[in-house]
């Protein structure tokens, strides 16, 4: 076999690919189709097809009126000029019959000095239709985080205020089991309202704060350790940090994640005094940050169920709690780009760790 022989096999192999594919020149002339791209002109009998070679591809682009060509003709007659290297635009192509969605991808690359264009039309029908799914989804989750928020607390806070009521106003009445029962029931209405709060909180994550700015973690965590300051004085928790840098994201959230992970800390602590050491570390384009406690620990069994919206590892008789914080952390994190994990064994602590991307230097 001869060295030229498997660049022989490239126009076979890019003809059986279904992506509209072709090679332009420097000057947006077309050299190559592969057959998707011309079968595609075929099919929906497009005038001035640019399937023939030779035909100027920036030209007929240009030529078309619609927004949709004139925002293509712009992107590729960037990379034409070497103004940018890449360009990539979604974009909808809809028959009588049919709607569709395209990805255009036009990039510059040289070969033997000379400038060429490659551009590639993806259908991403399939993907765009699913993301709208997936929005729509989202909408329907937060129509239900509405009526949560007000048609479901509302009830719950008018159970809760008569059976106090009852409680101050028949207490003498009624005998030790019945004002059992009346705690009980109080005790279950505000559980159930501070779940009905955190799953309200934990699925407006992706719509509330939705800009991102610079964001000083050091900062982030000396307001946190203020808002925590009783309930540290009360433990006697030992704080550490080593030195935290500065992010991109939503101060708001990222308050939110610190306060959460110390409180786990601070509440899982068991019988001795809570130590927690926070920590940073630079790992190429993101930063590391975790947080270690000494701590009763968690089995690794259930190192991803605690991740898990209303998963406990515990009674509500043995420690308060919702079940649904460590659930907010992650999304929070995964809001901002980043993975999050622990690594755990029972009667030996627990180091919560995150991953943020680093800005740009």
């Amino acid at each position: 076999m001869n060295g030229r022989e498997p660049e022989a096999l490239i126009p076979a192999a890019v003809d059986t690919l279904p992506i509209n594919f072709a090679i332009l020149d420097d000057e947006g002339t077309i050299l190559y189709t592969n057959r998707a791209w011309q079968e595609f002109g075929e099919a929906n009998d497009i005038e001035l097809r640019p399937d023939t070679i030779g035909t100027n591809y920036l030209t007929i682009t240009r030529q078309a009126k619609t927004e949709t060509a004139q925002t293509a003709a712009a992107g590729l007659s960037e990379i034409l000029t070497g103004e940018r290297e890449l360009f990539e635009f979604e974009y909808p192509c809809h028959s009588p019959d049919k709607r569709r969605w395209f990805l255009m991808r036009a990039a510059s690359f040289t070969n033997s000095d000379q400038r060429y264009v490659a551009v590639a039309h993806f259908d991403i029908t399939d993907r765009y239709t699913y993301q709208r799914r997936l929005e729509e989804s989202n909408e329907r989750l937060q129509q239900f985080a509405y009526v949560a928020s007000h048609d479901l607390q509302e009830p719950l806070r008018m159970v809760t205020s008569y059976l106090r009521l009852l409680e101050r106003q028949y207490s003498d009445d009624l005998d030790e089991d019945a004002n059992e029962f009346i705690e009980f029931a109080v005790d279950g209405a505000e559980r159930m309202e501070a779940m009905i709060e955190g799953l309200l909180t934990y699925s407006r994550i992706e719509t509330q704060g939705q800009s991102f700015d610079s964001v000083d973690l050091e900062a982030v965590l000396d307001d946190v350790l203020t808002d925590l300051g009783i309930r540290i004085d009360e433990t006697g928790a030992e704080i550490t940090a080593e030195s935290l840098p500065t992010v991109s994201g939503n101060a708001s959230q990222l308050r939110q994640l610190f306060q959460n992970l110390l409180e786990n800390a601070l509440q899982y602590s068991g019988e001795q005094k809570p130590r927690v050491s926070i920590s940073a570390m630079r790992n190429e384009d993101e930063w590391m940050i975790s947080v270690s406690d000494e701590g009763i620990g968690i089995d690794q069994e259930d190192a991803d169920r605690v991740f898990e919206v209303f998963q406990r590892l515990h009674t509500h008789e043995e420690y308060e709690g919702t079940g649904i914080g460590l659930a907010l952390c992650r999304r929070i994190v995964k809001r901002h780009g980043g993975e999050m994990w622990v690594d755990s064994e029972p009667e030996e602590g627990s180091t919560f760790s995150f991953t943020l991307p680093a800005p740009d230097t």
